[in-house]
Formats: C-alpha cells, structure tokens, sequence
C-alpha cells in the first residue's frame, strides 16, 4: 500500500504543469515556443483570418476539432505523441506535419502549405503543447470521435434529410451553407469528399456527441446515422486524393466566381 501511495506521488510530481492560453495571451512578452502555441490556437480557432491563404471554403478548424482541439470525443488535438502513424488514405507512414498539411488539403479544400511554412509551425507547437504529459506511443483518451453502437438499421438519407429539417436546419441552413457561426455542412464552401468528416460512421458520431450537448436537441443513434447519410449525399468539393482534373477545374471556377 505504501508503495502503491509512494508510486502514485512520484507520477504526480512529474506531471508538466504549463499556462493555459488565457495566461500566456495575458503576458506582454513570450518566447519563441509559446509565441508560436498562441499562434497555433489561432489558427485553429479562426482560420480564416490567420492562415487564409491556404484555405479554399469557409471552415475553420475548430469546426472539426471543436473547443480548439480540447473536447474529447470531437477530434482532439492532444495526438502528437502518437505521430508518426500509418495512414490508409494516402497509404505510407504519416508525421504530425505531413497530417496538418493535408487537412488544409482534404478537410479546408485548398492548397497544401508548404513544410516550412509558419502556420505549419504554429500548429504543430499548439499540438503538441496540448500533448504534454501525454505518453508516448499510446493514444489518448477521448481520441477521434465516440463510436457509436450498431443499430442493426442502415443508416437512412430520406430520415436523415427530416430530422436535419427539424434539427439541423436553424443552424446550418436550408442549404447545408451555414448560419452566423455555424459551419457549412455541405456546398463547395463545405468540407471535400477526401476528408474524413464524409465517412458516415465518423460523422455520425461526431453528430451524435454534438447534439448530447444540447439537451433540447438530442439524437438518438440512428437518428446520427441518418443524419449522416443524408450529409453524405449531398454536393460537395471533390476528392483531391483521387481526381486531379475536376479539382483542378473547381479551383479554376473558384478563383473566377
């Protein structure tokens, strides 16, 4: 027993105590590292503003990664240790730079910034900030989204567009495009059909967690599921991992539009 308390004091005293963003936006001065994890907060927050020029619809990456990256079961940010990983979608082993990168590519629909690039840095600093005391090599908890539970029902579109009418439609519109603060979920300012969001299974449990949150508006499983079918067939920006020519002429018809 003795041991067990003497153990778990010694794990206590190593934990990393660093400022929250509040603190160090507080700070006249900051260094290099922490210059860089507000940057990075930043960006994800508002990523429109601060890393525009590589972004090609209207999203900003805390649509995603909700909270900046801090809410577990909505695609946190505290995954630097787990870097680098096999990834199916582009099939080779993947760092923590080369992921960011091809968010800006497959999840924001514009271009991939180069690997030097600033905002780059700041966001790589900003998770990895977020991964301190995390243990490498193991993921942590809360990473990705909930799974939900087989219903034993395929998820259903023509459900799904009712309950989005009822549910959905105040927020995000009619048109799938977004209203004041809340992201387009379908629509060429949306998210593409490469980015992970476009897998039901995923947004379904991503939806599901959302609307827990609103008590007024909570879903049950198969409603998540069917919501998600039916986002899933809407228009949407292409798949730049798979057709070159129709990307390349969504991004001719952006600039002039």
């Amino acid at each position: 027993m003795i041991g067990i308390l003497c153990l778990s004091m010694i794990s206590v005293s190593f934990a990393r105590q660093v400022p929250d963003i509040a603190t160090l936006k507080s700070r006249s001065e900051l260094d290099d590292y922490y210059s860089n994890v507000v940057l990075g907060f930043n960006i994800i927050n508002d990523t429109q503003s601060y890393a525009s020029r590589f972004v090609g619809n209207k999203l900003n990456c805390t649509d995603c990664h909700r909270e900046a990256g801090t809410l577990q079961g909505q695609l946190p940010l505290n995954v630097a240790g787990i870097y680098p990983l096999w990834r199916s979608k582009n099939a080779q082993i993947t760092d923590l730079t080369l992921m960011i990168r091809e968010c800006f590519v497959y999840s924001l629909n514009g271009v991939m910034p180069p690997a030097n690039a600033p905002e780059v840095a700041a966001i790589k600093t900003y998770i990895s900030y977020l991964s301190i005391n995390q243990i490498i090599g193991e993921s942590p908890g809360g990473r990705g989204v909930s799974t939900l539970p087989d219903t034993n029902y395929e998820p259903n579109s023509v459900n799904g567009q009712i309950i989005y009418k009822q549910y959905c439609v105040s927020c995000h519109g009619d048109a799938g495009n977004g209203l004041a603060e809340n992201p387009p979920v379908w629509g060429m300012d949306s998210y593409t059909k490469g980015s992970g969001m476009n897998d039901i299974q995923l947004a379904a449990g991503f939806i599901n967690t959302k609307m827990s949150e609103m008590s007024k508006s909570s879903l049950s499983v198969q409603q998540a599921f069917d919501v998600a079918a039916y986002l899933n067939k809407q228009m949407r920006p292409v798949n730049p991992g798979k057709r070159k020519l129709p990307k390349l002429l969504q991004d001719i018809y952006g600039f002039f539009k």
